[in-house]
This record gives C-alpha cells, structure tokens and sequence, in this order.
C-alpha cells in the first residue's frame, strides 16, 4: 500500500511540474490548429519535444529528493543507498519505460486535437 502512495504521490507531483511544457504544447497545438497546419511531421515533432521535455521529471524527483527525504527518518540511510529499497532498484524500468510512454500519449492527444473537426 505504501509503494501504491508514493507511485501517486509522485504523478502528482510530476503533473505540477510538468503543467507548463503541457500548456506550451497546448498554446503550439492551437497555433497550428489556427493556422490549419495538420502535418503528420510537425505533429509528431511536438509530440517528441514534450516527452522529452516533460518525461525525465520524475526522474530527478524519484533519485535526489526522496533519498534525502528518507534521510531524514533514518540517517543510517546513506550507508545503505546503493543497496535501497525496491522502487528505487527498479528505477532503470522506470526511466525506460516513461520516455516512449509519455510520447505516445502526447502524440494520441496532438493527433486528436489537431485533427478534431470543429
């Protein structure tokens, strides 16, 4: 249950830092939208810039700002890093896994509004 708080702790958190690349790729969207510009490269292309602007935030919030926050319950923690606990051994999955999906999905939402009938 823990790891289940965290894991929306963390999205959470990611959305908030993630908000402006959101609201530039939604004021880029609508400009190409006004202009009638519905090219599969650009939209593509945008696509790709949010993922890998918006995608690594979670990255530095998961390896710098939790160890630390463990280290203040328990300062023995940093003798122990290396060997941490399973979500942060498991954080390679983690980076590999958020870069193609967080593209996937700017691409499905750019794909859908610029190409929305209005």
């Amino acid at each position: 249950m823990p790891h289940i708080l965290a894991f929306a702790g963390v999205l959470l958190l990611w959305a908030a830092l993630a908000s402006p690349f959101a609201l530039a790729l939604h004021i880029a969207l609508r400009a190409l939208r006004r202009r009638g510009i519905r090219s599969a490269a650009v939209v593509v292309l945008l696509a790709f810039v949010f993922a890998l602007l918006a995608a690594p935030v979670p990255t530095p919030i998961i390896t710098v700002l939790l160890p630390h926050g463990f280290v203040l319950f328990d300062a023995s923690y940093y003798d122990r890093i290396l060997h941490g606990p399973a979500l942060f051994r498991q954080l390679s999955t983690w980076i590999a896994w958020s870069l193609p999906m967080t593209f996937l999905i700017a691409l499905a939402v750019c794909w859908r509004y610029v190409r929305r009938v209005d």
